[in-house]
């Protein structure tokens, strides 16, 4: 194939990004572009790999927003553990959420994209943690911005039970290549590391774990979450 077959047919890159877009919806579609194809591309060039993205991060982050928004997942949590309101008020509900950052794996279908030290994926997840007066209950839902794919997860642990309780953060090291040039002929490496928190809840047999990217905000969720469990602990 000849330099000018290679500019206007089709890439690997596009054919590929074609295939993963077959049944999805616009919105789908549209993001799926946000996470694989080029910000932009360079003056005088006919033939960009992959095309480019027409999203900005922040359109991202406030598709996310009004997903996440018009869930109502505290409503939906209550109905899900089976709940009544007056019975979670022992002490105030705790909410995390953040990007699915853990379900980053060779195996899973999961993006990262960071522009500018934000970092956002294609999945994202929400827990509310509820305390009555002998309990803890939880309730997770995931959601990935490519796909109609959720999950609902929840759990119930007993104060006593619990046997330990932690915080944890680690960096997890994110490098991308470009394809530079013209004619996309060379490759540039960029680090583009980010820092995933975990809070993690461990009784006999089971456990629950939330993560999500560190950010003071967040980081004030998980140190409440932390000094609460031990309170609760020990009251009989």
């Amino acid at each position: 194939m000849g330099i000018l077959d290679k500019i206007v047919g089709k890439s690997a890159e596009q054919v590929f990004i074609e295939n993963l877009k077959r049944g999805k919806s616009e919105e789908q579609k549209r993001v799926i572009d946000f996470f694989l194809k080029e910000a932009g591309c360079f003056s005088g060039c006919t033939g960009c790999i992959g095309g480019s993205s027409t999203m900005s991060m922040d359109e991202y982050q406030q598709l996310v927003a009004n997903r996440l928004f018009s869930l109502n997942l505290r409503e939906r949590a209550l109905e899900k553990i089976g709940l009544d309101e007056s019975e979670v008020q022992e002490i105030p509900p705790i909410v995390l959420s953040g990007y699915a950052f853990d379900d980053v794996t060779p195996t899973n279908d999961v993006w990262v994209k960071i522009e500018d030290d934000v970092a956002v994926a294609s999945r994202f997840a929400a827990s509310w943690i509820f305390f009555s007066a002998t309990q803890i209950y939880t309730y997770t839902y995931k959601f990935d911005m490519t796909s109609d794919d959720t999950w609902e997860t929840t759990q119930d642990f007993f104060y006593q039970d619990i046997t330990s309780f932690m915080t944890r953060e680690r960096v997890v090291e994110k490098i991308d290549t470009h394809l530079v040039g013209c004619l996309k002929k060379g490759v540039q490496a960029e680090k583009n590391n980010y820092v995933v928190n975990t809070l993690r809840i461990v009784v006999p047999n089971d456990s629950f774990s939330f993560s999500m990217r560190n950010n003071e905000t967040l980081e004030q969720s998980l140190q409440a979450a932390k000094a609460m469990l031990r309170e609760r602990k020990f009251v009989k």
